[in-house]
């Protein structure tokens, strides 16, 4: 069986996906993306979804969390941080349970905190220590290059 070709021309593109539901069919826009999304100007298919194996962490909900950075990936459980490498999850500290886990993205350095302590991945050498320095925090953010700590030190 021959496979199905559909060719949309390049006026109908231009414009992407309608803005809103009250824009008409008829307007030029595209209504709905299936399976697709724009990429530098191109729409491509979304990328196939790999499971993490994450049977190693057996604490209840809602661990494991899951953060994705600009340069890699960590899993936390109530007390052990992972990385993702190519070969799967790799256990990089064991701390204090607290709350669920909030982090700050800079890279290769990350700060990172569960309410009970401060955890910080150094750049240089790739090693997760727990920070007497900085503060511990129920919520971290990066507001153009700097970080705000929410809710410190608070106990529960």
């Amino acid at each position: 069986m021959a496979g199905f070709t559909f060719t949309i021309p390049a006026d109908q593109l231009a414009k992407g996906l309608r803005p809103s539901k009250r824009v008409p069919r008829n307007a030029k826009y595209l209504v709905e993306s299936k399976g697709a999304v724009g990429r530098n100007g191109v729409l491509s298919a979304v990328d196939e979804l790999v499971r993490i194996d994450t049977s190693l962490i057996t604490d209840s909900f809602p661990f494991p969390q899951l953060f994705v950075f600009t340069n890699l990936i960590i899993v936390c459980g109530q007390t052990k941080i992972y990385e993702l490498t190519d070969s799967g999850l790799v256990e990089k500290l064991t701390v204090a349970a607290g709350s669920t886990w909030t982090a700050v993205d800079f890279y290769d350095y990350i700060y990172m905190s569960n309410r009970k302590v401060a955890v910080v991945r150094n750049a240089d050498t790739k090693e997760y220590t727990e920070s007497i320095e900085l503060p511990v925090g129920n919520s971290i953010l990066n507001y153009n290059g700097q970080v705000i700590i929410g809710a410190l030190d608070a106990i529960i």
